[in-house]
């Protein structure tokens, strides 16, 4: 018996095979750079902590609950959001979401107070989580099916290129201009590309909202019935937590503290990023299983190396960007799942898989901020450990799978 897909509970009809497709060239880049300044909120602080330290006057584990408060509300913003985006259309959700997002990146560039800030990331990360489902579910419905699996990476790989590209940013302004200008320009271009988005978007479908609102988070529980599906999503999580804490604690443990030497570590992962999206044709002839054991067995094999030769900051920029193009093959192949198991709640199930990514994300930095006073060789060991967690997740949902093929 193959794997089950999650009933229609949120009353949208599925696209039919004649319904309009998007033009993938005009919609594409816009997606990009959407998904790059949404995930990017939750890296921009990370070269800020310093600067915002002294504004502050406050220390370093404050610092670390400013990423973590994004990455809970960005969570939570997936799981309210994705049903939504279903139910009143993606366009509409997506174009909202960038508009609220900058009114709140804007008060949460003014914030006077560490507290205040917690609170209002929450706050961003929530309004903010609104929009990576809006994109994927979109993709899933209105890019021809022959570029769905390039365009998926590409957004993909997005996400995860914020990782780098947003603290390279972050950096190169807190050199010449005051810390908050990075989320003040930020609010600026949530508005511009909301703009951007409803000129190359489709209109939505017509969606069922005559059915009562329960109906559209009824998938989200569904999900967590998919069993093989599970442990993927757990492996995601981990693989995040990895992602997030490593860059986390490059800034606590100290092992790199010059501004050049920083910025050639987050810069020298982006090569690996750019190859990612390449990729994507030749990695769909494996399964997303080994797709992902193959993604962790990369990072974990990194880390490791990175226990003991982590001093030098060239052998260590290499590892990181191999790390970074292993934990590159496994978002994509979950969200992937995720979406093909959906059925037609594909938003819901999407909006799970990165929920959980996301999660993670908020564990990241508390890892990160329990190893680092023991140095980079714990924080790498640990982060290491986490990835063969998520090896042995990947094996369980294989087995998982195979049991249920079998009792067919």
């Amino acid at each position: 018996m193959a794997t089950p897909t999650l009933p229609l509970t949120t009353g949208t009809p599925a696209a039919a095979p004649a319904s309009p497709r998007a033009h993938t060239a005009r919609t594409l880049p816009v997606f990009v750079l959407s998904a790059l300044l949404a995930t990017g909120q939750m890296y921009v602080p990370i070269p800020l902590f310093t600067a915002m330290k002294a504004d502050w006057n406050v220390g370093s584990g404050v610092m670390t609950w400013i990423i973590s408060a994004f990455a809970f509300g960005y969570a939570g913003g997936f799981v309210l959001f994705g049903p939504l985006s279903d139910r009143y259309g993606h366009r509409k959700v997506l174009m909202t979401g960038m508009l609220v997002a900058s009114v709140v990146t804007l008060l949460t560039g003014l914030a006077f107070s560490a507290p205040v800030a917690v609170g209002l990331r929450v706050v961003q990360g929530l309004v903010v989580g609104s929009i990576p489902p809006a994109i994927m579910a979109y993709v899933a419905t209105r890019i021809a099916p022959a570029h769905r699996a390039v365009v998926t990476m590409s957004i993909a790989t997005s996400f995860l290129a914020a990782t780098v590209i947003a603290q390279i940013v972050s950096q190169a302004v807190v050199a010449s201009f005051p810390w908050r200008t990075v989320f003040l320009a930020s609010a600026v271009v949530f508005a511009v590309l909301a703009f951007a988005l409803r000129r190359v978007m489709l209109d939505d479908a017509p969606t069922g909202r005559d059915l009562p609102l329960r109906h559209s988070y009824a998938a989200i529980p569904a999900v967590f019935r998919l069993l093989p599906l599970v442990p993927m999503l757990v492996a995601g999580a981990m693989s995040m937590a990895v992602m997030v804490g490593i860059y986390t604690g490059l800034e606590l443990t100290g092992v790199v503290t010059g501004a050049g030497e920083l910025l050639t570590l987050r810069a020298g992962a982006l090569p690996v990023m750019l190859v990612l999206p390449l990729l994507a044709v030749p990695l769909a002839r494996l399964s997303k299983h080994n797709q992902i054991a193959l993604g962790v067995v990369i990072a974990a094999s990194a880390m490791i190396v990175a226990t003991f030769e982590g001093s030098h900051v060239a052998v260590l920029t290499i590892l990181l960007a191999v790390m970074v193009g292993g934990l590159g093959v496994i978002a994509p192949a979950v969200l992937q799942s995720a979406g093909e198991l959906g059925g037609e709640s594909r938003a819901a199930a999407m909006s799970v898989a990165m929920f959980s990514f996301y999660v993670g994300a908020t564990v990241g930095p508390l890892v990160a901020a329990a190893a680092a006073p023991h140095g980079f060789s714990a924080l790498a060991w640990t982060l290491a450990a986490l990835l063969v967690g998520a090896l042995a997740m990947t094996v369980l949902g294989l087995a998982l799978q195979r049991r249920e093929r079998a009792t067919a």
